[in-house]
């Protein structure tokens, strides 16, 4: 049995939209098959209690990264496959993943791909990480100048479209402010001013952004990408230079393998978790479970 969770908001709607090709290629196949719908942020028990965990046998993920992080503990730690077809906003999970990204022509080809993925069956044994013991992170999670950036950007979007980014970007390297946070990876603490801390499972986020260029999605490590405070005009040199991952150049960045990183830090933060935004208090600890997703490749 197979078990598609679709996210009907995702993609504006594209998660929606490939529901009738994959219907047609499950019964080609003649393959048994169920489909539960979410409903609201926070669906997590209701779609659970909808899923026959001794019969299925692949849960896949239709949706954007937001989808996979709100249902990936479907599959931590369990004898099932877990697979994602990408049809969110931004898919950047599988972009750590050689040969999961390529480009398509159309809509109809690019699931027509991950659905047969599907039926070829080869996995590997994906680490996760999980954030305070209750959410797992399968690709970035963290705090700091992005953030804002991207929250500042969604009121601009219906104006100036993909230019708001730089918009936000350009307003936050003057008006952002950056605050003492105690960092503590693996049992060694330092108290600095951050501009931004990346905990990386897999190395892009922020549609393409490589911020995490070393990360293995498989490696039994968190990549920790730290940013300390650097001059404003310097700062505007940081985005361009992370797309392409070169920002480790940068004095101010620095990258670390590890286990375990926990953030201190006064009141709360917004915290980034695979695009989905948690307003957090202090402390904020996150763990690599190893090997805890059996995900197909």
């Amino acid at each position: 049995m197979i078990c598609f969770i679709v996210n009907p908001a995702a993609g504006s709607g594209k998660a929606k939209a490939a529901i009738p090709v994959i219907e047609r290629m499950m019964q080609e196949r003649g393959m048994d098959y169920t489909i539960v719908f979410t409903h609201t942020p926070g669906d997590f028990a209701r779609v659970a209690g909808q899923i026959d965990f001794d019969t299925v046998k692949t849960i896949v993920c239709v949706g954007g990264d937001g989808t996979v992080q709100e249902y990936v503990g479907l599959a931590v730690q369990r004898d099932v496959n877990f697979a994602v077809i990408p049809a969110g906003s931004a898919n950047d999970l599988l972009r750590s993943i050689p040969g999961t990204a390529p480009k398509f022509r159309t809509f109809e080809e690019k699931i027509m791909f991950y659905v047969n993925k599907i039926f070829e069956d080869r996995t590997i044994d994906a680490d996760i990480v999980t954030m305070n013991g209750d959410k797992y992170v399968f690709n970035i999670g963290g705090t700091g100048i992005d953030i804002q950036v991207l929250k500042d950007a969604l009121p601009l979007k219906k104006t100036f479209g993909g230019a708001a980014y730089f918009i936000s970007l350009i307003k936050n390297a003057f008006t952002y402010r950056t605050e003492a946070m105690t960092l503590t990876v693996d049992g060694e603490s330092e108290t600095n001013e951050f501009l931004l801390l990346a905990v990386s499972n897999g190395a892009y986020y922020g549609g393409n952004l490589q911020i995490a260029p070393t990360a293995v999605i498989d490696d039994g490590f968190i990549t920790l990408c730290k940013v300390k405070r650097m001059l404003r005009l310097k700062l505007m040199t940081l985005f361009p230079l992370v797309k392409p991952g070169r920002h480790t150049m940068l004095k101010e960045v620095s990258i670390h393998n590890c286990e375990a990183v926990t953030l201190e830090y006064p009141g709360k933060k917004t915290i980034n978790v695979d695009g989905n935004l948690y307003e957090v208090e202090s402390p904020l600890e996150f763990r690599i479970i190893k090997g805890a997703v059996r995900l197909i490749v």
